[in-house]
C-alpha cells in the first residue's frame, strides 16, 4: 500500500493531525500586514502579521495552497 493509500484509509478511520513547515511554508509568500488583516480585520486594533492561524480567514487560498 502506498504512503497515500494509507493516509487516506487512516482519514477514513479517525482524525488526523498533520504537522510540519507551515511557518515556513507562510513566511515564503512575503505577506504584508494588509495580507494578514485582509478585509475581514481591516479595522483591527492589533497588529495581525505574524498570527498565521488568522490566515485561514483572510488568505484561505494561500493556505489551501500549502496543504495541497
Amino acid at each position: 500500500m502506498s504512503r497515500i493509500e494509507s493516509l487516506r484509509r487512516t482519514l477514513g478511520e479517525r482524525i488526523v493531525i498533520l504537522d510540519g513547515a507551515m511557518g515556513t511554508m507562510v513566511q515564503q509568500h512575503k505577506l504584508s500586514e494588509s495580507d494578514f488583516r485582509g478585509a475581514e480585520f481591516f479595522e483591527h486594533s492589533v497588529d495581525l502579521q505574524g498570527f498565521n492561524d488568522i490566515l485561514c480567514l483572510t488568505q484561505p487560498e494561500i493556505i489551501a495552497e500549502i496543504h495541497r
